[in-house]
């Protein structure tokens, strides 16, 4: 019964079909099991070993398993195309220290100059990495981090900068009504919530401006992670 068993499961073996079922598990995207066969294929063949091995390395960076994407080139016998695939896993890793000194030897290359490219754009390096790469125009406007808090004097001031309406608003009314308050205990001679309701206000205030600054980061980091994305999607 078991020698009748293995016999009929016996092209569950053959590397050809495990081959193609490895390709139709890629093709519908269930990228983890198509890793698992593409490596029994392996296991059990010697042919394709390099395509296969390609193969392999795109579904581990699909699935973000970087570092088992990098053990994976192993499998890559061209030590050139080894390099640059090397270069992209980390590329895509978000390592991009990693991707200039990988390719610090083929920097005169015009592959590794546009990965080196990227690498820069990664880091938001558009300056540096216009001198590796074309790069779209225009080239992302940003805004002053210094004005942000400067323009927060006037509460809300900041977000209004930045075109955060909603924020600017909510700033606005906040230390209006700490104000308001304040001054109604100042009014009414209630010395205590006067300067209970003015340390309040202020400590508002001190945000309103730390919160009109860091404004201005957020709308930067936004506008150049757009542009980056921008950089990442262009044709070559």
């Amino acid at each position: 019964m078991i020698i009748f068993f293995i016999l009929f499961q016996s092209d569950l073996f053959e590397p050809d079909k495990i081959l193609k079922f490895a390709d139709y598990l890629y093709l519908q995207g269930d990228f983890n099991s198509a890793v698992n066969e593409y490596r029994r294929y392996l296991f059990l063949s010697d042919s394709n070993k390099q395509e296969t091995g390609e193969k392999i390395i795109d579904c581990l960076v699909r699935l973000k398993r970087y570092d088992e994407a990098d053990s994976s080139l192993k499998y890559i016998s061209d030590t050139t195309r080894a390099l640059y695939l090397k270069a992209w896993i980390f590329l895509l890793k978000g390592d991009y220290p990693r991707v200039r000194e990988i390719l610090k030897m083929k920097s005169t290359e015009h592959k590794a100059r546009y990965y080196i490219g990227l690498s820069y754009a990664g880091e938001f390096n558009f300056s540096r990495a216009k001198e590796f790469i074309n790069l779209p125009a225009p080239l992302p406007k940003l805004k002053s981090p210094f004005l942000g808090g400067l323009f927060s004097i006037i509460p809300g001031g900041g977000h209004f900068y930045c075109g955060r309406l909603g924020d600017g608003i909510y700033s606005l009314l906040v230390i209006a009504a700490g104000s308001t308050v304040a001054y109604y205990y100042y009014h009414n001679n209630k010395n205590a919530k006067f300067y209970l309701a003015s340390g309040i206000t202020i400590l508002f205030y001190a945000g309103n401006i730390y919160g009109g600054i860091n404004s201005v980061r957020n709308y930067n980091y936004y506008e150049n992670a757009r542009y980056r994305d921008l950089v990442f999607n262009q044709k070559r």
